[in-house]
């Protein structure tokens, strides 16, 4: 492989692991219960999304 190559190489695989690396750290920091489309929306918490989905049993 010539040294462009190498250098090439080296670049993408640093900019791949470090967009992993920057993915892990925004999870890490965001739970699931404040993002998404709904986020903390009222009415969007777990005993009140049960509520209503026992109330209307699919079928």
């Amino acid at each position: 492989m010539s040294t462009t190559a190498i250098i090439m190489m080296v670049l993408f695989m640093v900019f791949l692991w470090g967009g992993l690396v920057v993915a892990a750290v925004n999870l890490k920091n965001h739970s699931d219960e404040e993002s998404g489309e709904l986020g903390t929306a009222p009415g969007t918490d777990d005993e009140t999304l049960v509520v209503h989905a026992s109330s209307h049993p699919e079928g």
